[in-house]
């Protein structure tokens, strides 16, 4: 058997069409014994009639592919339901029949209409110098020959919606493949909600949620998604998120009135539907996808199926990739519970293409910041004493302790990265102020000893008309925390 490409079997079943139509033409001609017979499609929205086919037993008649309304001699009958004498003279002048090359010798035209659901999509002409009337014969082959084309027009119809369904099949088989060809476990993630924007459409975004900071929150969103909610919104219990977890199943969940919430209830209002399904390594939730549309009629039993098994198939190659990960650890998040520096960087690349692609609907900081006494305490302490530090650390600072949507990630030995959303424009400096009021309050380690700890902080601003090359980002919140570092400050921004 000979498979062909959807758009190659979609070209042939469309030239096929085309001659059917044509031999039908040729074969109404003769039948009802007359010069010449075409048939034009109606295009409303463009304002002009194309030519489907046309028979003829004439040298003189030359019809143009398409042709303006206004221009054409059916101008004023494009949306006739019956069958439509006209006479020469008295309906048309025979200048109006431009598709003649010489004189022309016609003197009656029947237009036959051809509604397909309650619309006229196309009329037929049957154009003789000597047919004054049609008989019943004549009749009868004219509605033969309208019902032929209906019928032909519904099994075309239905022969490209299954070429249509077929392709897409076609290309949920490719995004399979390449899922399978990621190299790694954020190249794996970032391919999948790529993937599956593709089919949330216009109104529509994918979120991913993973396990730091001791919570599950969103961390990526999709290039192409609208109005995504902001990255590091914790989910809450009762949440849709928070359902798929608990069942370990995909839930889908058709939102009214602007509820239930997704994630939380800090996110923005929702409308349409979504689908939460986990990812899952070894039985254990590692990941969780929410796919999210305004038109919940793009959600069809076979687009919940094809976004569920590939979020399997994610799964099933995250523990080829990661066959030693032990079930109480998570995949992007570290020993201290911040996010992993992969994770974060693939969050910035993500987010500067959004930022090219869509208007930014909310702001967006990222930063980094150290411990500015972090060398007196190496020299006084073991490295189990430390840990425990950075983890109060982490605790202290987290945005989501002062109601604002953020992630803290790794970066190096005692610099971390930071990363708020809001629509809030006051927010980093809520976070900063409340971060600055925290650590008044020493920090106990080693079961004795209270420390008092020295923040500094390098900070951008992320907006469509700055460089949104992610390493020259990285670049200037080095320098900027440096620049606090060596000036003894709480804070520099960009």
């Amino acid at each position: 058997m000979n498979f062909k490409p959807g758009a190659d079997r979609e070209k042939d079943n469309l030239q096929n069409f085309k001659k059917v139509v044509r031999d039908m033409l040729m074969l109404l001609r003769t039948s009802l014994q007359v010069e010449t017979v075409s048939i034009h499609w109606v295009n409303p929205h463009r304002d002009i009639f194309v030519l489907a086919g046309y028979s003829t037993m004439r040298k003189d008649v030359v019809y143009q592919d398409r042709v303006r309304r206004q221009n054409h001699f059916l101008k004023n009958y494009s949306s006739i339901k019956s069958i439509t004498r006209l006479e020469k003279n008295i309906h048309f002048q025979p200048r109006e029949l431009e598709h003649y090359t010489s004189s022309p010798p016609i003197n009656y035209i029947y237009l036959i209409p051809f509604v397909f659901n309650t619309e006229t999509v196309a009329i037929t002409t049957v154009e003789s110098s000597n047919k004054p009337e049609l008989k019943a014969w004549d009749e009868q082959m004219v509605t033969a020959y309208q019902k032929v084309l209906n019928r032909m027009l519904q099994s075309y119809q239905e022969i490209s919606e299954l070429v249509e369904k077929q392709s897409e099949w076609v290309e949920y088989d490719h995004i399979i493949r390449d899922l399978i060809k990621a190299e790694n476990p954020l190249e794996l993630a970032t391919m999948l909600v790529d993937k599956l924007q593709l089919f949330m459409g216009d109104s529509g975004g994918v979120v991913m949620l993973a396990r730091g900071l001791n919570e599950w929150h969103s961390v990526l969103y999709s290039a192409g998604a609208k109005y995504p909610p902001p990255i590091g919104l914790a989910m809450e219990k009762g949440s849709i998120a928070s359902r798929a977890l608990s069942d370990g199943e995909p839930f889908y969940s058709p939102h009214f009135n602007a509820g239930p919430k997704r994630i939380s209830n800090l996110e923005p209002l929702c409308y349409g539907a979504s689908l939460a399904i986990p990812v899952m390594h070894r039985q254990r939730r590692q990941l969780l996808v929410l796919a999210y549309s305004e038109n919940p009629l793009l959600f069809s039993e076979a687009v919940k199926h094809k976004i569920s098994n590939l979020c399997r198939v994610t799964g099933l190659k995250l523990e080829a990739m990661l066959p030693d990960l032990d079930v109480y650890e998570n995949i992007f998040s570290t020993g201290i519970s911040s996010y992993s520096r992969e994770l974060v960087s693939g969050i910035l690349t993500q987010l500067t293409e959004h930022i090219r692609l869509q208007t930014p609907t909310m702001s967006t900081w990222i930063g980094m910041l150290t411990i500015g006494n972090i060398n007196d305490l190496r020299t006084r302490y073991r490295l189990e004493e430390l840990t425990n530090l950075q983890r109060q650390v982490m605790e202290k600072i987290r945005p989501q302790n002062f109601g604002i949507p953020g992630i803290i990630g790794a970066y190096s030995d005692y610099v971390y990265t930071f990363l708020l959303q809001s629509t809030d424009e006051s927010a980093f400096l809520s976070w900063t102020g409340s971060v600055k009021e925290a650590i008044r309050e020493p920090i106990t380690i080693s079961g004795k000893d209270d420390i008092m700890l020295r923040l500094n902080t390098g900070v951008v601003r992320l907006n469509g008309g700055m460089d949104t090359k992610t390493d020259a980002i990285i670049q200037n919140i080095k320098m900027a925390m440096n620049d606090a570092v060596k000036q003894q400050k709480f804070i520099v921004e960009v």
